[in-house]
Parts: structure tokens; C-alpha cells; sequence
């Protein structure tokens, strides 16, 4: 019996040229973990067949692809995971640091894959529902909940081959155009009728929906015989280290400039022992014709919270939130300085206005006394802004 270790998978990423036509990802990311699920909604089919039983058979539904996926945040992956979920502006500057700007609008669409086992799974016109960050055991941890457009991972022959070929038809059960998803360069794994399994590099992803080419092989496999797409050999040669909670820096102030200065020296900045940062799209699946899956994936009215901890030295928050008063918070999170010069990879967030929806201050014997926060971000009409993202790293703007 063959098994399968989690550990030995991986997650590759790439940002699409045109969104929900797929590409094969060449970015690797450690994952921690993934939940990343096809919903098939299946239904028993209810029709009255002369049977005293409920069903005889399962009908489809509308499709979706969702789920979660959890990564240590580094300075060059995070740039990916915000390129999913807000607007990158004009990256700036060279080898020795690009700074990449991120504001609320619209996202990147993305290829993903997950080796599961031998195979991949590749998810395409991948886009953020929601991104979460927060400091875990003192590292920076990202938790993407994601939509995709569709999936490609598996199927099996819709006929027969035998001696040399150079195509070969998926069949349909799971869609009508059963090869999307497939990029030319693409290797497919196919059962043959011995039981063992041969490798197709793929040349052509046909328009017909179901044919892919090859060069010329010798094969003997039934129709009905499975294939799958074959796990990619992940690279980390310049994986760098996730970010680390003793390098941040948190300024909270009455206006976002004055929370900037505050995040700028230890001295003046808040110590912080928790801090949660959540982001959403509200994707709106917008239903497809011809396809079981979403045709597309739009934002709609955009929304973000924090969670706080901090040390309650004053009333001051309790204050804050009995009369609702107007905060702004920017974090900035060094990380190593980028090969070939002296500049620090970097991610700060700016908030311009939050303001907290609860305040709790329990007691514990034995404890210090702490604010535990829950803030609401806002629209800040007098900045004309709500979050700004920047990431300073060693990857090219055009990487995202």
C-alpha cells in the first residue's frame, strides 16, 4: 500500500497573464498547512424512476472552490498573498530593494498548486476571500482563504490508445471541457493497461475542450483509464526567513502621519502582545455559462478588523472606546538587509482610522492587566483612504 507524507508537499503560485486562464506556477512556498476543497454539490437525483429506495444516483450542482491556506509570511510570498487580495501599484526601485504598493481594488488573479501525493492539484483565476495575519509563537503568520474559478487535477480517458499516438481526449464526466486548466509543458501521468504509469509532456491544450498532444509514444490504456497531473520538483534556493514579531514596530496616534513618526523608533512606539489583522473581499461567485464553476470572481464591499493586546497603562482605550474616538495604527516589520545592498526587507500596513468595538480588561490572579481589543477599520474621509499596504523585497515588480 503506497502512503503518502504531508510534509513532503508544496505550494506553487503564479500571478496570470489573462485572469482564469491557467499557468503553471514557478514560486514555491513552504506551506504550515492547506483545506482547500472542490464542493461539488452533489444532489441524489429525485426523480420518480419505480423505485421504493430515494435515489439511484447523485446529479451536480454549481461548483465551487474554496478553502484555506496557512503560510509563515516572508518578505517575498507576501507579496503574492496581497497581490490576491488588493490593488499593486508601480513597484519602485532595483535589485537591491523594490518597494511594491498595495491599496484597496482589485486583486490579481492566480495559479496555485498543491501536491497531493504524485499528483497536483492546481487551482486557477485563484483570488483572496480573505487574508489574516497575526504573530504566532513570534512569527508572522498568513491564513489565505480562497476562491478559484476551477480545478485540475485528475480524470481519465475518454478512448482508448494504442500504439504510437501523439493526442489523447479526457472524459467528461466531471466537465464538458475537461482539459481546462492544462498549460502546454504540463506533464500527465497516464495509467496503462500493465498497471504502471507514463509520463506525457504536453504540446498542445486543444480548443476542443478535451484533446491535449504530445510527441509520439507507444501506448496501450482503456478508455476510462485514469490520468493525472504530474507533482512538479519544488525549488527554495533563495527562500528567505519569515518575519519576526521582535521586528516590528506598531505606532497607534490620533492621524495616520502621527502613528507613521510613532512606528518609526522603539522609544515612541506601542508594545503589542497580540496583534490580528484581518482583510476581506466578499468575493461574489458570478455564475458561468458553459462551465459548472464561477466565470468570475468580484469583489464587492470591502471590510477589515483588528484584534489587540496591549498592557493597560492608562484609561486612556477605555476612554476611546466609550466615546467611539478615532485611532490610526501603522505596523512596520523589518526583515534581513537585501543582498548586494544595505536596505532591509520590509512590510508595513497603515490603517487611517479605527475604532475599537469592544475594550475588555479581565482580571487574573497573578496577571498584569491588559486592553484586549476588537477594532473596526474605517474609511478615514479626512486622509480620502482606508489601508496601504508596502512590501519591500528582492523580486521584480513584474514577479506580481
Amino acid at each position: 500500500m503506497s502512503t503518502y507524507l504531508s510534509d513532503k508537499s508544496y505550494l506553487a503560485l503564479k500571478v496570470e497573464a489573462t485572469e482564469g486562464v491557467a499557468v503553471v506556477p514557478n514560486s514555491f512556498c513552504p506551506l504550515v498547512s492547506e483545506a482547500i476543497k472542490t464542493i461539488m454539490n452533489y444532489t441524489a437525483d429525485r426523480r420518480m424512476k419505480g423505485y421504493d429506495w430515494k435515489s439511484d444516483d447523485l446529479l451536480k450542482g454549481t461548483r465551487k472552490h474554496e478553502g484555506d491556506i496557512v503560510v509563515l509570511a516572508d518578505p517575498d510570498n507576501l507579496a503574492h498573498f496581497f497581490n490576491m487580495t488588493l490593488l499593486k501599484g508601480v513597484t519602485t526601485g532595483g535589485a537591491t530593494g523594490y518597494t511594491h504598493p498595495f491599496t484597496i481594488g482589485a486583486p490579481k488573479s492566480y495559479t496555485i498548486e498543491i501536491q497531493k501525493g504524485p499528483y497536483a492539484q492546481r487551482y486557477f483565476g485563484v483570488k483572496a476571500e480573505q487574508l489574516k495575519g497575526e504573530y504566532v509563537d513570534q512569527k508572522l503568520q498568513i491564513t489565505m482563504s480562497i476562491k478559484a474559478m476551477g480545478q485540475f487535477s485528475a480524470g481519465k480517458l475518454l478512448a482508448a490508445l494504442s500504439g504510437s499516438v501523439t493526442i489523447l481526449k479526457l472524459s467528461h464526466e466531471y466537465d464538458d471541457m475537461p482539459n481546462t486548466g492544462l498549460v502546454i509543458g504540463d506533464v500527465i501521468c497516464v495509467e496503462l493497461d500493465s498497471g504502471a504509469y507514463q509520463d506525457v509532456t504536453l504540446t498542445s491544450v486543444n480548443a476542443d475542450g478535451e484533446t491535449v498532444g504530445f510527441g509520439a509514444l507507444s501506448i496501450t490504456a482503456a478508455a476510462g483509464n485514469k490520468i493525472y497531473l504530474k507533482a512538479q520538483t519544488p525549488s527554495y534556493a533563495t527562500l528567505p526567513r519569515p518575519l519576526f514579531q521582535g521586528n516590528s514596530l506598531i505606532g497607534v496616534a490620533a492621524t495616520s502621519a502621527l502613528a507613521d513618526t510613532a512606528a518609526a523608533t522603539k522609544a515612541t512606539a506601542t508594545p503589542m502582545y497580540g496583534f490580528t489583522f484581518v482583510i476581506k473581499n466578499n468575493l461574489f461567485d458570478a455564475p458561468a455559462n458553459g462551465s459548472q464553476s464561477p466565470i468570475k470572481l468580484l469583489p464587492q464591499v470591502r471590510e477589515a478588523q483588528l484584534s489587540i493586546k496591549r498592557l493597560f497603562e492608562t484609561l486612556s482605550q477605555h476612554v476611546a472606546w466609550l466615546n467611539s474616538v478615532k485611532q490610526a495604527l501603522t505596523l512596520t516589520n523589518t526583515g534581513d538587509v537585501i543582498t548586494g545592498g544595505s536596505t532591509k526587507e520590509s512590510f508595513t500596513i497603515k490603517f487611517h482610522k479605527i475604532k475599537p468595538m469592544t475594550n475588555d480588561e479581565p482580571l487574573e490572579t497573578g496577571s498584569l492587566i491588559m486592553d484586549n481589543q476588537e477594532m473596526e477599520v474605517l474609511y478615514d474621509t479626512t486622509d480620502a483612504k482606508d489601508i496601504e499596504v508596502s512590501i519591500i523585497n528582492k523580486i521584480a515588480g513584474t514577479s506580481y
